[in-house]
């Protein structure tokens, strides 16, 4: 097609600004791009497909029911040799969803673990805590999202193939918002056990902009580990997006999963202060990632 990168390095492109927008609020600019491009009739069909998975949620399933229902909830359609933008969202969701069970065992798991590095300073063991933590989770969505496309009989080259054309035809920044919304929405994963107010998640994100303009060692030392390569420079925002976790938590006891209803709401970015800081907060980020992007 005319490009030098393979299919797996231009994924890995694609990854890696996803995890940039991840870090600095897949749902801001979900919710940006939502207002913008979704018609009333597709709001609500979202509206009611989103309390229709919340309702099978609370009703305890098999991995095998869930997954055939996921099956069912899916419209595979073809535009050419390609699969549609449509199908290719709904194969991310619901890959996404099946990965939810295991993507919070993980998670938990390697929280205690690498708090109680950090806590006992020992940084090598943190740093790796950190690189396996990302690494296993983005290789559990990768292994959902090939589990569920052979569930409908897609091919792995397919999928990537079809996602490769879109960014292509330029719907990059659609896939790109629509991945790095999936990425925040897999925290519901883990329930929330705090209410913040919208002045606390105000102080959060003030505290994420310090901690990224400061450049802490562990910052620092992440960056230098995973620019050695492009495969790994796809890491980088996401074990970022994990260090700055532990700092917040550290800090506030406050979780990601504890930030996610204040930050699903797109009236809370009207407020011109949350607008300001999260700009402040892209700029940061992006200023830190400029160097090897």
């Amino acid at each position: 097609m005319g490009s030098t990168l393979s299919k797996k390095q231009k994924y890995g492109v694609i990854l890696f600004c996803v995890g940039t927008g991840f870090l600095i609020g897949g749902l801001y600019f979900d919710g940006k791009f939502d207002k913008k491009s979704k018609n009333p009739q597709q709001q609500i069909e979202t509206d009611n497909q989103v309390q229709k998975t919340n309702q099978e949620r609370d009703v305890p399933q098999g991995y095998d029911q869930v997954l055939q229902q996921a099956k069912g909830q899916v419209m595979v359609e073809f535009q050419g040799d390609y699969l549609t933008m449509n199908t290719i969202n709904q194969i991310l969701q619901k890959s996404m969803d099946l990965a939810k069970p295991e993507y919070a065992q993980i998670t938990l798991e390697n929280r205690k673990q690498r708090r109680e590095a950090k806590s006992q300073f020992n940084s090598q063991l943190y740093q790796q805590l950190v690189l396996d933590y990302n690494e296993q989770v983005e290789n559990l969505i990768e292994r959902k999202q090939i589990e569920f496309c052979q569930s409908l009989q897609i091919t792995e080259d397919i999928f990537q193939e079809s996602v490769m054309q879109l960014m292509e035809n330029g719907q990059f920044q659609q896939f790109f918002m629509i991945q790095a919304s999936l990425r925040q929405h897999i925290k519901e994963a883990i329930p929330s056990t705090k209410t913040l107010s919208l002045d606390q998640l105000k102080q959060i994100i003030s505290y994420q902009v310090e901690i990224i303009s400061k450049i802490p060692k562990d910052l620092a030392l992440m960056k230098e580990t995973l620019s050695a390569s492009q495969e790994t420079q796809q890491l980088i925002p996401l074990a970022v997006n994990t260090i700055i976790a532990d700092y917040c938590y550290e800090k506030f006891q406050i979780e990601e999963e504890d930030m996610m209803k204040l930050m699903q709401n797109p009236d809370n970015f009207a407020d011109q202060t949350m607008h300001n800081l999260m700009t402040q907060l892209e700029t940061a980020m992006y200023q830190f990632m400029g160097p090897i992007s």
